[in-house]
């Protein structure tokens, strides 16, 4: 094993999480044109993915700016800084993402012969079952008709993304609707200094399972298979807003990524881009426990040396908001320029419109997630594709 490529992944994965922007498929898709070896790239990538999942909790925490599987993460998150309580809020995402992990761990292997059952059962209504639940995503917002707006708005613009022939789709898009959307709308403030954590509640470990469950059903359904989206459908059940909602968030995000794993051993399919890339540079059925025993160390690394520097991000967050967001707009169109061109500049401006407007109408952000699942419902019910 290339143990130094392992080190350099958790550590790539960590600063990436700091960067909206940044995402684990964007920091693979540039490490297949590294020179490196397919063991090398392996290494890294599977080092980078649970690190660059837990450490992307950190800007929707303590600066409201999400990426797509973090924009419900960042409201009961920048909510609770506002009120001095983020490392609660970190400590509560760190432990439950451990404890998921372990869960996921232990429901592995039954999972290896839990999806081709239970995708067999529903892959001949799958289009249905999005559409369903898509029409439930929009019949939940509170303004259903500018929620519907949005939503529509966001499948076209993402069909354009998609089929727009640049590097990476999906850096532009999402960091105009959930990154610099927030960033557009931030005011000029302070916040409060962070109050020390306070003890971590036993109940939560009930909406951790829970989690780990949504977690291990996002993996089956496509297009609606973020985080964010998931525990939009589970708002039914955990009160939004609060540390439960908040546990059970980043346990889907951590369990649906160790899924991932068994999907595509399962089932030949890889929901999670990172996934489809480590897959080019290991063959992930026969390497599946070493790739589990890594995806655990990366998460248990992570977590633990996010908690030790907990006190420093705290303190950044306390910071004048305005910089901070200035500095953060200017690194986004570098990027997707640097990636995409002219046209990621493109779709980037056209998506930090709707996101902004998103905002100024008081629509949840989830409706953007429209973005994936309406090109989604076209592909499945064979349109414009």
């Amino acid at each position: 094993m290339d143990v130094l490529s392992f080190i350099l992944g958790i550590i790539i994965g960590i600063f990436a999480g700091f960067l909206p922007g940044i995402h684990p498929n964007t920091v693979a898709s540039l490490l297949s044109t590294a020179p490196l070896g397919d063991a090398s790239v392996a290494m890294i990538i599977i080092g980078m993915f649970p690190a660059n999942l837990i450490a992307s909790f950190i800007p929707a925490i303590f600066f409201g700016i999400p990426e797509a599987g973090t924009v419900v993460a960042a409201l009961p998150g920048q909510r609770m800084t506002m009120a001095g309580k983020g490392l609660t809020a970190l400590k509560t995402v760190l432990v439950s993402c451990l404890l998921a992990a372990l869960f996921s761990f232990v429901l592995f292997y039954p999972s290896l012969n839990l999806f081709p059952f239970i995708y067999g059962l529903l892959q001949p209504y799958m289009k249905y079952i999005v559409l369903v639940l898509a029409s439930v995503l929009v019949l939940k917002s509170r303004k259903r008709l500018h929620a519907l707006a949005v939503f529509a708005a966001a499948g076209i613009l993402g069909y354009f993304a998609l089929n727009s022939g640049v590097y990476d789709p999906f850096m532009p898009l999402f960091s105009g609707l959930f990154a610099v959307g927030t960033l557009l709308t931030m005011k000029q403030s302070k916040t409060p200094e962070q109050k020390p954590e306070e003890p971590f509640k036993n109940i939560l470990i009930l909406y951790i399972m829970l989690g780990v469950f949504f977690g291990l059903f996002a993996d089956i359904l496509p297009g609606i298979s973020s985080p964010s989206q998931m525990a939009v459908f589970m708002g039914f059940a955990v009160p939004m807003n609060s540390l439960a909602y908040l546990s059970t968030i980043s346990s889907i995000s951590i369990s649906e990524a160790m899924f991932s794993l068994s999907t595509h051993v399962s089932i030949d399919k890889s929901r999670i881009g990172t996934t489809a890339w480590l897959s080019e540079f290991m063959d992930i059925e026969q390497n599946i426990l070493l790739l589990l025993a890594l995806f655990l160390f990366s998460a248990a690394v992570a977590a633990l040396f996010l908690f030790c520097i907990r006190k420093k991000i705290a303190s950044f967050a306390v910071l004048n908001s305005r910089p901070i967001a200035l500095v953060f707009l200017v690194y986004l169109f570098i990027v997707a320029a640097l990636l995409n061109g002219y046209i990621g500049i493109l779709i980037l401006v056209l998506s930090s419109a709707l996101g902004w407007v998103t905002v100024k109408l008081g629509v949840e952000r989830i409706q953007l997630m429209g973005a994936v699942i309406i090109p989604t419902l076209f592909l499945l019910f064979g349109l414009f594709f």
